[in-house]
């Protein structure tokens, strides 16, 4: 009789260490999922589409990691590298920096990804920016405008003539 109180007291405490065994193994995995749900890195442009020669004000934060490291890298169209650079976010996660796409870009999409370690973890983003070459070039507009006017004094003095004649 007392054998089978010691086998059912030994039966309930084995899967009672079974259950605590599995609860603790799961526990890492589980707040590790939810720590990298809070890791992010947000990155924003003052605007979606450029012409070679413009300005790209980029603007980012890093999400759970203040005064963290971004390494940036900008890729052309065809996807060479054409700036990298590495960045400090200030205490509250936010990052900025400037450039130039370069005046001989051609048309198509950049490339944007910016790269920082969160809590042990390397987080990447990536923003596409368009570049989209003027079909004329960038001096259309300027000859247009110097052809209409020396068109409209051409005509001016053609019509002076001939009534002079």
């Amino acid at each position: 009789m007392n054998y089978h109180i010691l086998s059912v007291f030994h039966k309930a405490n084995h899967d009672r260490l079974f259950l605590a065994v599995i609860v603790l193994l799961t526990l890492p995995v589980v707040s590790n999922s939810f720590a990298q749900e809070e890791q992010s890195i947000v990155i924003t442009t003052n605007k979606d589409h450029y012409v070679p020669g413009d300005t790209v004000t980029l603007n980012g934060t890093v999400t759970g990691q203040p005064n963290a490291l971004v390494a940036l890298q900008i890729k052309d169209s065809s996807g060479n590298l054409i700036l990298i650079r590495t960045v400090s976010s200030d205490q509250n996660g936010n990052f900025a920096l400037q450039f130039k796409l370069p005046p001989t870009a051609t048309s198509g999409d950049f490339n944007i990804i910016a790269s920082a370690k969160v809590n042990g973890f390397v987080v990447t983003q990536t923003k596409t920016v368009t570049a989209t070459v003027p079909e004329f070039g960038q001096l259309a507009v300027p000859l247009f405008g110097i052809s209409f006017t020396m068109i409209i004094t051409l005509f001016a003095f053609s019509s002076k003539f001939k009534s002079n004649i």
